[in-house]
């Protein structure tokens, strides 16, 4: 029989497999903004100079990205109730 922490290792794994899918399922702009921003640290003001956008057009598509990753994780919830 698995231990619980063996149980919670797999469900971590699992987590984090669900989060990469629904990062990679992302429109391309979305994922690299996502990327610099949540992971890398970077600011605004430097995905703007780096992807030749707007800073508003970053903060609406991190906006968007999350809201989608969001969207993903409650419908995950959903199915497990």
């Amino acid at each position: 029989e698995e231990s619980p922490n063996a149980d919670s290792l797999l469900m971590a794994q699992e987590k984090d497999r669900f989060i990469a899918n629904a990062i990679n399922s992302l429109p391309e702009k979305q994922r690299s903004i996502l990327q610099l921003r949540d992971i890398e640290g970077k600011t605004y003001k430097e995905i703007a100079t780096m992807l030749n956008i707007t800073e508003s057009d970053v903060k609406v598509s991190l906006f968007r990205a999350r809201n989608e990753i969001k969207e993903k994780i409650t419908q995950k919830k959903l199915l497990f109730l």
